[in-house]
């Protein structure tokens, strides 16, 4: 079981906010000078137990159902349909953290502003309930967020605070990425506005992600008999490891990743495919996308039903957070590229954010807003051979 990572590549079993509580409770229960401190004392013990609990609860099991699929033809163009999955909810104010949550509102304004989208071009998702979220993480680790969002120590939850606001508004995120995926088996391509929680594992939050939300959409899939085999094509800039130990030594789910190597997380986990790049390699917009052509040869020998591809800002040369030296332009010709395949090999593709981290935020909602556009491209693309 990994835990918090520390500076250096250590990590603990339990967070650091866990071993504060701990040591807090057992000073109150031992240098108690009035029985508030005992009752308080035993309280807070209780309540780290119980956040243990929920951290080292048992990963649940997913067993592909054996039925046959689902009855259906091949996705049908429909150029007018939406395809953009987008809630009000989306939109989070919280300051006092290093993620800049405030894009996923600003990017819907700009949309609506520069005419590239309109508001028919949405449609609204609707909250997952636990038992959807059951097929991803385990119940004890749901009561544990449940628990910590509770009380205003799950704003203290070191990288991952957690309210009972902020999980409402997760659960709906992972309504989004879902819904883009049916959205995609039906029409071909969807988009989430949010979504694409790659580090979250299945009893254990990691790098500002709770659930993991294209894990959860591609259970409920298979659940539903609507897909068999999967593919996650993750174009972040630090490894998706959450979704590589949820579907490690499962042949119905490939995971491919594009990262930097030196750089969080530490350990790093095992994808299908990974490509580990150092940040001393001076990774350009023609290096990166030199990378991907091996694309076309891992969907031919995986043949996924549908493909969520996770695009990434945070490769961008002026990001915080990552090594890599990308510019605008060469990530709307990654989006552009990755989206092009899956349309010309036919399989159903759904779009997810992931992460983005750039010193003007404004330049990370200029990035997806051009994920965005390579999406209305593409449509417009087809739309127009159509009429030919």
């Amino acid at each position: 079981m990994e835990g918090e990572y520390l500076p250096g590549g250590l990590s603990l079993p339990i967070s650091i906010l866990e071993i504060a509580l701990f040591f807090a409770s057992i000073i109150l229960l031992f240098e108690a000078s009035a029985r508030w401190h005992f009752w308080f004392g035993s309280s807070l013990l209780l309540f780290v137990v119980l956040l243990l609990i929920g951290r080292f609860w048992p990963v649940p099991k997913f067993i592909l159902p054996t039925t046959p699929l689902s009855t259906r033809t091949d996705f049908q163009e429909h150029p007018t349909k939406p395809r953009f999955v987008w809630s009000q909810k989306y939109r989070v104010r919280f300051r006092l953290h290093i993620s800049p949550v405030k894009k996923y509102g600003l990017m819907y304004d700009h949309a609506i502003k520069e005419g590239l989208l309109t508001k028919g071009d949405f449609v609204e998702p609707v909250t997952l309930h636990d038992d959807d979220l059951r097929l991803v993480h385990g119940r004890g680790y749901l009561w544990r967020l449940y628990l910590l969002g509770s009380t205003p120590l799950g704003l203290l939850n070191g990288e991952n605070p957690i309210s009972r606001g902020i999980l409402k508004r997760l659960k709906v995120a992972c309504g989004g990425t879902y819904l883009a995926c049916k959205i995609a088996l039906e029409h071909g391509l969807g988009m989430n506005l949010c979504g694409g929680f790659h580090h979250a594992f299945p009893c254990r939050e990691a790098g500002f992600c709770h659930l993991n939300d294209m894990a959860v959409a591609i259970r409920m899939l298979q659940r539903e008999r609507a897909i068999d085999r999967a593919m996650v094509l993750d174009c972040d800039v630090h490894q998706g490891n959450g979704t590589a130990a949820i579907f490690k030594k499962d042949d119905s789910v490939f995971t491919f990743s594009i990262h930097q190597e030196d750089l969080y997380p530490h350990p790093k986990a095992v994808s299908d495919y990974d490509i580990s790049l150092y940040s001393d390699l001076k990774v350009d917009d023609a290096r990166y996308l030199a990378e991907l052509k091996v694309l076309p040869e891992l969907i031919e020998k995986h043949r996924p039903d549908l493909i969520i591809y996770l695009a990434g800002a945070d490769p961008f040369a002026e990001d915080r957070l990552g090594g890599f030296l990308l510019t605008k332009d060469g990530l709307l010709r990654r989006d552009a590229y990755v989206l092009r395949l899956c349309h010309e090999v036919k399989v159903p593709t759904a779009i997810v954010l992931g992460g983005g981290y750039a010193r003007n935020t404004e330049d990370t909602v200029a990035i997806h807003l051009n994920t965005i556009r390579a999406v209305v491209e593409l449509i417009e693309g087809v739309k127009t051979s159509q009429l030919l």
